[in-house]
């Protein structure tokens, strides 16, 4: 499991993935799903499981503020965010995903959003985003897996919904603190039709 839970870097110039990273990826979330008991040796120290838990909230609470530009400065340069569009951890560079963003297309999406350019999102969607159910594992010195549950409630033109699922963030110490370097977004229903999926999950 170490190998594949590397932080995770774009595989050419530009923010690009490569066939590599995807299969990174592959592996890592076949871990995850594969996870019994987490070792001892990889539980965190108190002090690392409290601040990357403050990274969650902060993560979540930033995005029901729309403050989406702090939002993005929680993420590295090099970071991912993943929506799959199937149940089963089938290979990403074989199987469609709703999104696969990096850094780059991630600045694009917070412009659209704040600059009203994103008109399936005017009136912008509302959330309430709860974190549970939050597991961690050492990764490499300066690296931690997060696995967590999640429930988001939505508002859009007086339509109410959920969505829920789970997420596997990594994340990385940096001088700046921690930062999330992936996020994947693992919705129960995503190989359903999807409707207005278009707010920051």
């Amino acid at each position: 499991m170490s190998d594949a839970a590397s932080a995770p870097a774009p595989g050419a110039p530009g923010g690009v993935f490569d066939l590599a990273f995807y299969r990174r990826m592959h592996a890592l979330v076949q871990a995850w799903q594969g996870l019994g008991e987490i070792p001892a040796d990889r539980l965190p120290c108190a002090e690392d499981r409290a601040a990357c838990e403050r990274l969650l909230h902060t993560e979540a609470r930033l995005i029901d503020a729309l403050r989406l530009e702090a939002w993005l400065a929680l993420f590295t340069e090099d970071c991912a965010y993943w929506i799959p569009a199937d149940v089963s951890a089938a290979d990403p560079a074989r199987v469609v995903s709703w999104e696969f963003n990096d850094r780059r297309r991630l600045e694009e999406r917070v412009e659209r959003l704040e600059g009203g350019r994103a008109f399936s999102q005017i009136p912008i969607t509302r959330t309430t985003h709860l974190y549970s159910n939050i597991e961690m594992l050492i990764s490499g010195a300066d690296g931690m897996e997060v696995l967590c549950n999640f429930m988001i409630q939505t508002n859009l033109c007086g339509r109410v919904s959920q969505r829920a699922g789970w997420n596997g963030f990594l994340l990385r110490r940096t001088a700046a603190g921690w930062r999330i370097v992936l996020k994947r977004i693992s919705l129960f229903d995503a190989d359903l039709a999807q409707h207005n999926n278009s707010f920051t999950l």
